[in-house]
């Protein structure tokens, strides 16, 4: 124990905490099962980002049940939305309801996607961290409608970025990227996660057709019609958060990369 100018004793640092990927392995299934709205609030396991994205703590969902939430519903689930509103999208019946969820609990989302873009200030990053930022403040200024078609104009960029997709494949490349199959059993399931949301996103829509527009946001169905009764406010925040998501799943990329190009440190002897 050391004491500090005041006299008050302080607890000596400890040394870095280490776990085992296996350890971490078996930690996952309780993890999963945590529900913070039934089991009270819990502190985040120093591990648990490793291999979970911070708003799953607490949702009480393994990340097959969020993976199938956002193939689905094309509703992101990587880095945002909260935990409370991820439980409360997966105990919804339909898409109405999901999108009802979605706008009564918007304050909340917008908080965090203001502090997950606040955080992507990497200079590879382009113009995207600028361009959340007027997406943001459209959407805090009221005009979620607005600040959705902003964002998808975003989206398509970064989802070429995130998944590696070569453009000449366009949207069907897209696609089947985030078709990709999302198991519990795998070891690194948040960054495919990401990108499930895109699957319903460019679902064909040919109007000329008779085709129906689709029942989830379909960026075909805003680029071939206009349609304000597609483009809901539910739709819009969706279409918000998507972009938030990407551009943070980016910045963690170029968190990785840099770390990679970091020399490694030597002791002195």
């Amino acid at each position: 124990m050391t004491k500090d100018q005041d006299g008050v004793q302080a607890e000596k640092p400890s040394g870095p905490i280490f776990a085992t990927l296996q350890s971490i392995r078996a930690a996952e299934p309780a993890w999963d099962s945590y529900d913070a709205t039934r089991d009270s609030n819990r502190p985040m396991p120093p591990f648990y980002v490793a291999v979970r994205r911070p708003n799953w703590w607490g949702a009480g969902a393994t990340p097959e049940d969020l993976h199938r939430l956002a193939k689905e519903s094309g509703i992101p689930v990587s880095w945002v939305p909260p935990a409370h509103v991820l439980r409360l999208l997966l105990d919804a019946a339909d898409h109405d309801t999901r999108l009802r969820v979605l706008v009564d609990h918007q304050r909340d989302i917008r908080q965090l996607c203001d502090e997950t873009a606040g955080y992507c200030d990497d200079e590879w990053l382009g113009d995207a961290p600028q361009m959340a930022a007027k997406v943001l403040a459209a959407w805090g200024d009221g005009h979620p409608e607005a600040a959705a078609c902003m964002g998808l104009l975003a989206v398509e960029e970064l989802a070429h970025q995130v998944s590696r997709v070569d453009r000449g494949k366009k949207h069907q490349g897209l696609k089947r990227a985030a078709e990709a199959v999302v198991t519990n059993d795998d070891w690194f399931p948040q960054g495919q996660t990401a990108l499930s949301p895109l699957f319903p996103l460019y679902t064909q829509y040919h109007p000329h057709k008779g085709d129906q527009v689709p029942e989830q946001l379909s960026r075909h169905a805003l680029v071939h019609s206009i349609s304000l009764g597609h483009l809901s406010e539910g739709h819009a925040v969706i279409a918000i958060m998507l972009m938030i998501s990407l551009l943070r799943e980016m910045q963690e990329r170029c968190d990785e990369i840099r770390h990679d190009m970091e020399p490694p440190e030597y002791e002195e002897d």
